[in-house]
């Protein structure tokens, strides 16, 4: 007959087994979508896929578990299938880039990128996640089960599992993205929560004294893995609490790539004699023009990165004019790799690290420009920056003849996403206007006073801009409020679900 104290010791250890269950669980679920970011995003769809997944599997997980339980209560059959899916998940991020490259290879044959983005996701996490997480899910059950055959308690004894392993799960939500990822990244982070189920495990298998085994498994953090994507010209790549990136070189120019590499987030011209880049980076040189041409100009831009427009600004203003740029920038890491990759730092920049809405609370400057281009997770503009509060605060922000302008992705002029965010912006401003650039882009621009675009041909303009001045004279158009439409406010800005379904119909339509 057990003492007292085996049958207390038998049950913290099957109490910590869900504890760190739980913990694992939602680690592997928090750094799933930074796994599959580099090969798919993490739109929507992507997100709609890892949870289905996850609580497909736990739901099987959980049933199959119970009834396994009920025919063969032995810990030690369950800590082996534990130990089984904790190896799964060691090898996940060693095999994670091959998978996402036959998945891809595999898809490409439909002629779909929503087909792709969509079902490849969906295979993928499926390939990576299910098998562990349905042996994972087994957990509960299982140990309320073991539980039973200590006291009679069957009540208490199954609201105590559940409370702990959810107690493990919210540290599992935090830990990872506060700690790990942006210390040692996703793969690593996944390695850590496995090897600490594994030491549970051992210890319930073989006693202490095996337990230093896992050690070997956390070995592999130090191993060298396997670069997440392969890229021409990849000089550089890493994550941070926000977002995947990598530098790549291609021809004349060094890019910034965000996630999957759909989102160009800065671009430089190697040449040191032309910092033009071909792009929509370049069309926000004029700005200075467009507010009466002041010597003194005090520009804030939100959604730094690797520092194009700043640096551009700096090339063509900075001797002439009295020229004081703000960079804003969230991500912390980018802003370390653009100092290294892209030459950030010049004497008219201040770099502040801070979320774009933050920092016009804390700052009560005026400014004669104020550009808009933060993008998470590459192709989606914050709802915060983009509702009618924002607006309202950036109005507040401009000099008397100050302008905003805002890069948005869309796929036409008649784009819902567009047309929110510029009914939006005439809510709040006098004027607003379009001005239709390459591939998806679209400058958006507005403030209190008309724009004198045809003005411009009358100012001393660098010749290097003449013809960008050409393209904005005979593109640019004002746009109006459209009833149709909505306005986004900080209660209701479907950013995502308006850029999703604008990506869908585009590439339906065009069968791509």
């Amino acid at each position: 007959m057990e003492s007292s104290k085996d049958t207390k010791l038998k049950k913290f250890y099957l109490l910590s087994l869900a504890f760190v269950s739980g913990l694992t669980i939602m680690a592997v679920e928090i750094s799933a979508s930074r796994l599959i970011a580099p090969y798919f995003g993490t739109s929507t769809f992507i997100w709609v896929n890892i949870i289905g997944v996850i609580m497909v599997a736990l739901a099987l997980g959980y049933y199959f578990g119970g009834k396994l339980a009920d025919k063969v209560p032995d810990l030690k059959l369950l800590l082996k299938l534990i130990l089984g899916a904790c190896v799964f998940l060691l090898i996940t991020p060693f095999v994670t880039s091959y998978a996402a490259d036959l998945v891809t290879y595999l898809l490409v044959r439909l002629n779909s990128a929503s087909a792709v983005i969509f079902i490849g996701s969906l295979v993928l996490v499926s390939i990576l996640l299910f098998i562990p997480i349905f042996i994972l899910g087994m957990a509960s059950p299982f140990i309320i089960k073991l539980l039973s055959t200590l006291d009679t308690n069957i009540g208490q004894d199954a609201g105590l599992v559940f409370s702990i392993s959810t107690v493990g799960s919210i540290l599992g939500t935090f830990l990872p993205m506060l700690i790990f990822i942006p210390l040692i990244g996703t793969r690593r982070t996944i390695i850590i929560f496995a090897c600490l189920l594994i030491f549970v495990v051992l210890i319930g298998l073989f006693n202490k004294k095996w337990s230093w085994l896992s050690l070997l498994a956390l070995l592999l953090v130090f191993i060298q893995l396997p670069a997440y994507k392969e890229a021409q010209g990849a000089i550089f790549e890493g994550e941070s609490v926000y977002q995947y990136f990598q530098v790549a070189d291609e021809d004349n120019f060094r890019y910034l790539k965000i996630n999957e590499g759909l989102g160009v987030f800065s671009v430089i011209n190697k040449d040191p004699n032309n910092v033009l880049t071909d792009s929509y980076f370049d069309y926000y040189n004029l700005l200075p023009y467009l507010d009466g041409n002041s010597k003194k100009q005090d520009m804030l831009v939100i959604g730094l990165a690797g520092g194009t427009i700043s640096t551009q600004l700096n090339h063509f203003f900075s001797q002439d004019y009295d020229l004081k740029i703000d960079g804003v920038e969230i991500d912390d890491k980018l802003i370390d790799v653009a100092r290294k990759y892209f030459n950030l730092d010049n004497d008219s920049l201040t770099v502040h690290n801070l979320d774009g809405r933050i920092f016009l609370n804390f700052t009560d400057k005026k400014y004669n420009a104020i550009v808009v281009d933060a993008y998470a997770n590459q192709l989606y503009i914050p709802f915060h920056l983009a509702s009618l509060e924002f607006f309202q605060s950036v109005k507040g922000h401009l000099a008397d003849n100050g302008v905003v302008a805002m890069n948005v992705n869309a796929t036409s002029s008649d784009s819902a996403l567009l047309k929110a965010i510029t009914n939006t912006m005439n809510k709040v401003f006098a004027q607003v206007y379009i001005l239709p650039l390459q591939d998806w882009n679209y400058l958006v621009m507005a403030g209190n006073q008309p724009l004198d675009f045809p003005g411009i041909s009358k100012i001393k303009v660098r010749q290097e801009l003449q013809p960008l001045v050409e393209i904005v004279q005979n593109n640019y158009q004002e746009a109006f409020f459209d009833p149709k439409f909505q306005v986004l406010t900080d209660d209701k800005a479907p950013i995502e679900y308006l850029t999703d379904w604008m990506i869908l119909d585009y590439a339906l339509r065009n069968k791509i």
